[in-house]
């Protein structure tokens, strides 16, 4: 993972998927998802290994819109202010329903072989995740922090 800064006094943002890079950015504050809820990475934060749920990833740059992310469990490292995650992502304004519903399936093969209390759990929250996303009617609204 990169260990210099891309600009100094904002975080490096990074989301790896298995096959490519989602994103790879700077930001001033970054909203993760987890199993406790939204945990906000703010420069200078401790160093951090967790748990990222399924959920909506926003990322936070002042003066521009937040951006959304989908993202599927996965894990989140925060160290040197240099946020990287890794988790089945996509970017929420280059959605892609073929690749949402083949995400969708391949959870749903796997929950069906599932044997572990916990795995099982996991898999139902992100198929719940995914299902939302392909029935969202409306467009998503960025949590505000004044």
């Amino acid at each position: 993972m990169p260990e210099t800064l891309k600009i100094d006094g904002k975080l490096n943002v990074h989301i790896y998927c298995a096959t490519h890079v989602v994103l790879d950015s700077v930001a001033d504050k970054i909203l993760l998802p987890t199993q406790q809820g939204g945990l906000m990475i703010l420069k200078g934060r401790a160093p951090l290994f967790t748990a990222v749920s399924a959920g909506v990833m926003w990322v936070y740059n002042k003066g521009l819109p937040p951006e959304a992310y989908y993202i599927d469990a996965g894990i989140a490292e925060v160290r040197r202010d240099i946020c990287s995650v890794l988790a089945w992502a996509m970017a929420a304004n280059k959605m892609d329903l073929t690749a949402i519903q083949a995400r969708l399936n391949d959870q749903t093969t796997q929950l069906e072989k599932a044997r572990q209390p916990t795995q099982k759990i996991e898999l139902q929250n992100s198929i719940a995740f995914l299902q939302s996303i392909l029935n969202q009617s409306q467009p998503l609204t960025p949590p505000r922090f004044e």
